[in-house]
């Protein structure tokens, strides 16, 4: 009788430690299926995004504070020492190979003329330049009336990128 018991006992304890696995299995399932649907809306880059660009102004912040702006490893250059370490490229090339313009009219090298211009290629599957964005938006909207102009390329690595 006394072994009839026991293993009625280890029965049941077997029961539910097999309810709580299947508990288990249900929410990794659920966690799976939350994780597919936050890449196929874009939240995940999303949030990776925001939360990399606070941390990284934060160490940077910090950083200055630490170093002070005399002890800075970038030093202004002037004018004629970039002359100097700077070797002429020739005429910048034309951009009639685009494709599309978005946000803007389409620009030439004649307009550009006298202008400093940051081409930025980028693709929205890559985590690297979805955390330089911040910071290239910031560039353009502070030092654009200084003539700053920014030239976003669209360059995807994959079929899904678009514009294949």
């Amino acid at each position: 009788m006394e072994s009839r018991f026991s293993r009625n006992k280890a029965f049941s304890a077997m029961k539910r430690s097999l309810s709580f696995e299947v508990w288990i299995r249900r929410g990794l399932g659920v966690a799976v299926i939350m994780g597919v649907a936050a890449i196929a809306l874009g939240w995940d880059t999303n949030l990776l995004t925001k939360f990399s660009f606070v941390n990284t102004s934060k160490a940077e912040a910090h950083l200055i504070k630490a170093l002070g702006p005399d002890k800075t490893a970038v030093r202004a250059v002037n004018a004629a020492d970039s002359q100097a370490v700077l070797a002429d490229e020739g005429p910048m090339p034309d951009l009639n190979g685009a494709v599309a313009w978005l946000n803007s009219t389409p620009l030439t090298r004649e307009s550009l003329r006298g202008k400093v211009v940051l081409v930025d290629f980028w693709t929205y599957s890559c985590i690297n330049c979805l955390r330089a964005l911040p910071y290239v938006e910031a560039w353009a909207a502070k030092y654009k009336d200084a003539g700053l102009v920014v030239i976003g390329v669209h360059t995807p690595e994959f079929a899904f990128g678009g514009f294949n």
